[in-house]
């Protein structure tokens, strides 16, 4: 029961979606309607339309319901072939008098399937197809008699299960011409004894096993032939009865005889009994297609193309590759303009090679030969080059295809063919490539060279501007499979007669190739499955100044982000790429999304992008600012530490060596200029005392960078005094001084080399920084303010400084000064 409901709820949701489609058609003039392949199990409805075409074919119908056209009274074609249909409903063709196409083949019908006057409404009905059902044998000639109704008949499809002899009444199909049986394995003489009054020209016979001598003695005006062999229960015998039936065709014109699907186990060698028969007749047209021929005899086959015959196209399969010279009767051939055979090495053992390295060869065609199908279904290789390959009387032939014949390789060209129009080379090995491959077509319309490894031979083209350069009049060119990753430089930089069309899918090209910046040059340009992500603001350029008409860009890994923003943006506004609805590419987030479906947001995603672009910049400004503020932070602070850092490698940059032992000076004084008297009176008595000491005025030199001398003057003295006063608190060098000399201490590991002279009161909070740090290690000696205190006079004063000073380095405190 679950079942049941289940199948009905799917054909109401079948039903409503067909209504609502068809609804919306109503409002629009439709000819076409297409639901082919689409596993409808019940008949759509049709409204009233100007509907002239329906294809249901290849469903799951099983019934054609009464009235199912009734409002497609214009209806034209009708196609219900490959579905189930076991039961056609009366009236199910009521009204359509203007039917000329309906197909029921490959279908379940039986004998309860039709009832009388099915086809009655179908007065204009010109092409039935019934055929491959269940018909019974009985029911067969209920069916004939239905059909003979239909006086507009002129090609019919039909069953022949169990026939002896087709009805008389097909008589009244006078204007029938084109008859497709079905079913019926052996034909006998007298099977269509009653189709003398018809002028059947196009005769089409299927499952085909055994042909009587006289089968086709009843069709005095056939002109069409086209005979398929039943594989399953095809003989020997099968190939041998079908000839011997055309000798019924003696002195006939005929325009085509064809046979197919001969089984293997039933190969034969194409001889005289054949070629004797068809000499006989005077045939435009020969396919022995699929046919498992072994072989051409060539006497048969020479005499055959020497006497004067009507052949005009001839398609043979081969089994096998041959050097036999049979293949120089084709130039016996007098009528011949159209010539397929499978892949066969070509081979004039008449012609004598000049040295081991000459590889000239030729063959021979018709004079009138106009195109040549050598091609093979997979790559057959071959040990031949194409280098000085003449074809004889080939200045007739406009197309040559000889596909996946691969030759060793494309170094060389091919003579006798000037007049070539179409070119087929796809599966040749061209990794070595001449220049002058091409150079004798100078009417080369289209040139095909699929899978030829063309993206090693073209690299390997010393001058490529000459490889087309005579092909002045080429139109399309076909370059697929290749592994091409660029094109060489002046390739298709000539004077083209027409727009070219070139198709370069499945290649590995990440940017537009390297086409000339031309106007109307190129007509279409297909890059389909190559790896371009998008094209660059150059080749944009470039394709503004081509303006093809088209360009194909599917398959490709496209990106749609704000990185291709420029590129998405000229796609919406050039309207030249032709397959936006197809391409796909890969959003911001890595999900796939339609680019047609993309580019409808466009605008909105621009803006987002812009949003992202200065959120991004000012937090790189904001970044910057951070660190910048940062790094001044960090470098006020150590500024000092920073100075000593750079003026150290100065100073090695200039080759400057320190004392290791001996300094040059016992002290350093730093002081204020404002405190030089005081100063000088202090050199003086220290200078009596023995002691050489370092002073501004004295003994820097002039010119030289200050903080340069300050340096050298540190590194150079035992002692460093700092003589600490309010102008020296006040002096930016002094802080500088101090800093310098805790630097230097600390590096060198000279924390006792510094002697500080307190003058004015100075007290500990005023002292710099950099000086408390390290007072821990500072020899601090207090200028007496008071002369006249015993235990603090300038004659201590001096004997203080003068120990401070000695090589003993021994620390003294000053009893006045308590530093914590």
């Amino acid at each position: 029961m679950a079942k049941v409901f289940l199948i009905i709820w799917c054909i109401i949701l079948q039903l409503g979606l067909i209504k609502a489609t068809y609804s919306k058609m109503n409002e629009q003039t439709v000819n076409v309607i297409d639901y082919s392949m689409k596993n409808l199990t019940v008949m759509p409805i049709f409204q009233q339309n100007s509907t002239t075409d329906i294809n249901l074919r290849g469903n799951l119908l099983q019934v054609v319901p009464a009235l199912s056209f009734q409002q497609s009274k214009k209806l034209k074609s009708l196609d219900l072939s490959m579905n189930k249909l076991d039961l056609i409903e009366r009236g199910a063709f009521a009204g359509l008098t203007e039917l000329i196409y309906l197909s029921l083949r490959d279908n379940r019908l039986t004998s309860n399937s039709l009832h009388v006057g099915i086809f009655q409404d179908l007065i204009s009905l010109q092409d039935l197809n019934i055929h491959v059902n269940f018909f019974s044998y009985e029911y067969t000639l209920f069916l004939q008699s239905e059909i003979s109704h239909l006086k507009s008949l002129v090609r019919l499809g039909i069953d022949l299960r169990g026939q002896l002899q087709i009805n008389k009444c097909f008589c009244k199909l006078s204007e029938l011409q084109d008859l497709e049986l079905v079913g019926l394995r052996r034909y006998s003489d007298n099977l269509f004894q009653n189709l003398k009054c018809l002028k059947i020209e196009i005769l089409s016979l299927d499952s085909v096993v055994f042909l009587a001598p006289d089968t086709f003695i009843c069709f005095p005006t056939l002109k069409t032939l086209r005979i398929r062999i039943v594989y399953r229960f095809a003989t020997y015998d099968t190939i041998i009865s079908i000839f011997n039936s055309f000798k019924v065709f003696k002195g006939k014109n005929m325009t085509e005889i064809s046979i197919y699907n001969n089984p293997h186990r039933n190969g034969f060698v194409l001889g005289h009994r054949h070629f004797a028969v068809l000499q006989e007749i005077c045939l435009q047209k020969l396919n022995l297609m699929a046919d498992s021929i072994l072989g051409i005899q060539f006497g048969p086959f020479f005499k055959y193309g020497y006497t004067d015959n009507c052949l005009e196209e001839l398609n043979i399969n081969l089994m096998f590759d041959s050097t036999d010279s049979y293949v120089f009767a084709f130039c016996a051939f007098k009528h011949l303009k159209i010539l397929g055979i499978p892949h066969v090495i070509f081979k004039d053992n008449r012609l004598e090679r000049s040295t081991q390295n000459d590889v000239s060869y030729s063959f021979c065609l018709p004079k009138t030969l106009e195109e040549l199908d050598y091609h093979s279904n997979v790559k057959s290789y071959s040990t031949r080059r194409i280098a000085n390959l003449t074809i004889l009387n080939g200045s007739n032939l406009k197309a040559l295809n000889m596909a996946n014949v691969t030759v060793r390789d494309c170094n060389g060209t091919i003579y006798g063919i000037e007049n070539l129009e179409y070119l087929d080379m796809s599966g040749f090995d061209c990794r070595v490539l001449s220049e002058h491959l091409l150079s004798h077509f100078p009417k080369l319309i289209t040139l095909i060279a699929q899978d030829a490894t063309l993206g090693i031979g073209l690299n390997t083209l010393k001058n490529a501007s000459e490889f087309l350069k005579i092909n002045a009049d080429l139109k399309h060119i076909d370059l697929m499979k290749n592994s091409i990753k660029s094109l060489p430089d002046g390739l298709f930089n000539h004077p083209f007669r027409q727009k070219l069309t070139i198709i370069l899918d499945r290649n590995n090209f990440q940017s537009l190739p390297n086409f000339p910046s031309k106007p109307n040059t190129f007509q279409l340009i297909s890059l389909k499955y190559n790896r371009i992500s998008c094209l660059s603001e150059d080749d944009m350029a470039k394709l503004n100044i081509i303006k093809p008409s088209s360009i194909f860009l599917r398959g490709n890994p496209m990106e749609c982000s704000c990185n291709t923003l420029t590129f998405l943006t000229w796609v919406q506004h050039s309207g030249l790429i032709s397959d936006v609805h197809e391409i796909e590419c890969i959003s911001q987030n890595g999900t796939l999304v339609i680019l047609s479906q993309f580019l409808q947001n466009l605008k909105t995603y621009e803006i987002s992008c812009q949003s992202k672009l200065w959120i991004t910049l000012a937090s790189c400004i904001s970044a910057f600012i951070s660190l910048a503020l940062i790094f001044g932070i960090v470098y006020y602070r150590y500024r000092f530490a920073f100075e000593y850092f750079f003026l150290r490698i100065k100073m090695k940059l200039r080759h400057y060596q320190p004392l290791s032992e001996e300094f040059i000076h016992d002290a350093f004084i730093s002081y204020s200029h404002k405190d030089i008297s005081w100063v000088k009176t202090l050199y003086d008595n220290l200078q009596s005392k023995g002691f050489s000491l370092c002073l501004y005025h004295k003994d820097f030199k002039v010119g030289k960078p200050i903080a340069d001398c300050i340096v050298e003057a540190i590194n150079s003295s035992r002692k460093i005094v700092f003589v600490i006063t309010e102008d020296f608190l006040q002096s930016s060098w002094g802080t500088y001084e101090i800093e310098m000399t805790r630097m230097h201490a600390f590096r060198e590991g000279r924390e006792s080399m510094v002697v500080v002279i307190l003058k004015d009161d100075i007290e500990k909070d005023k002292l710099p920084k950099a000086l408390k740090e390290i007072w821990y290690k500072v020899v601090c000696i207090v200028w007496p303010s008071d002369p006249d205190a015993p235990y603090n006079s300038e004659e201590i004063f001096y004997e203080k400084l003068c120990i401070a000073l000695s090589d003993s380095r021994i620390r003294m405190n000053d009893d006045n000064i308590q530093m914590t």
